[in-house]
């Protein structure tokens, strides 16, 4: 079975797809992967051989044995472990992918978890992204932003990334596997596959460069992908006047704020897919809520802007519990500019 075409749906949200893969007995989280269909999970062929307890890379036939895979970002309480088995054809330990795992799953999916929207990670450099993983001693997991520097690592195909916030959570073990999140385009377009090892162990020389692969290896097997870009999320508005109070918009704000891929990203997703019109207008700023808020402030002085504010959201993240609530408190801030059903 192919990976999902994602021509025809909207994003299904960020953790809707996230992964956490643990080890047979349960013990300990051994790294992540991605939702691609959902029957199949994607994740690394070294997260699969750590789970098993295998000694060194599998490179002949697949390993057999069950590894346990978690949804925590759709659980209400302690998510339930599924058992999960390397697919059929799914096990891609030789150039190009050189580290690639497709693992089918034995159980039923959790409410809320969908299947990634997946795209070309194409040659282009200087692409930021996020992965979300789950180091040593922070099991919810945590995220990492870096951009796209050029071809390279352990096989050609591969891609490096380098970090790019100095104060942000450095890329380590515990993201093998995690799905490398285009920021610009709101797809998944590879997986991370290692990272730089720091020279010491102080804390402080934690390694800000890692490598992932491109989901443009799978180009010719059974996994292949097809995902053009996504559409725009509204028609065209009309710019209209009378601008809310700002303690009004600032309650959207924090409801924005509490989307994790909104607080990581500063609204760059947002400044993407709203219309032109709209965007134009907006001052970038680098402060998440100070960015949010001039984007919120903005859709506000157009008749369409917050249907559209609303539907990009939407587009997004999906039909999650925080954008419920946003979406709720969207429509007491506009209440003559959005019915029930946007």
């Amino acid at each position: 079975m192919g990976l999902r075409d994602v021509s025809a749906s909207a994003s299904p949200g960020i953790g809707a797809w996230r992964v956490r893969v643990r080890d047979r007995e349960r013990a300990g989280v051994v790294g992540a992967g991605v939702l691609v269909t959902r029957e199949t999970v994607l994740t690394c062929a070294h997260v699969v051989e750590t789970a098993l307890r295998l000694q060194g890379p599998q490179t002949g036939a697949a390993p057999e044995g069950k590894v346990l895979l978690e949804f925590p970002a759709t659980a209400q309480g302690p998510p339930e472990s599924i058992p999960a088995h390397v697919a059929e054809a799914g096990w891609l330990r030789s150039p190009p992918a050189g580290d690639v795992a497709v693992l089918r799953l034995e159980g039923e999916l959790p409410a809320g978890a969908a299947p990634a929207p997946l795209g070309s990670c194409g040659t282009g450099t200087g692409e930021p992204v996020a992965v979300y993983g789950y180091p040593s001693g922070i099991p919810d997991g945590i995220w990492a932003r870096g951009q796209l520097v050029g071809a390279g690592g352990a096989h050609p195909a591969w891609r490096q990334i380098d970090g790019l916030d100095p104060v942000g959570a450095p890329v380590t073990r515990g993201f093998s596997g995690a799905g490398v999140w285009d920021l610009r385009r709101g797809l998944v377009v590879g997986v991370l596959a290692a990272v730089l090892a720091p020279r010491s162990t102080d804390t402080g020389a934690a390694t800000r460069v890692a490598w992932m692969i491109p989901l443009d290896v799978l180009e010719g097997t059974s996994f292949a992908i097809a995902a053009p870009a996504p559409p725009r999320a509204a028609p065209q508005p009309a710019h209209i006047d009378g601008p809310l109070p700002a303690r009004v918009l600032w309650a959207l704000v924090d409801r924005l704020l509490a989307i994790d891929s909104f607080r990581i990203d500063a609204g760059h997703q947002l400044l993407l897919q709203l219309p032109p019109e709209i965007v134009s207008g907006i001052a970038r700023q680098n402060n998440p809520r100070i960015q949010l808020y001039q984007i919120v402030r903005r859709c506000g002085e157009f008749e369409q802007g917050p249907g559209a504010l609303v539907t990009t959201v939407q587009w997004i993240e999906g039909d999650t519990t925080a954008v419920k609530n946003f979406v709720t408190e969207a429509r007491k801030t506009w209440p003559d500019r959005l019915g029930d059903d946007d």
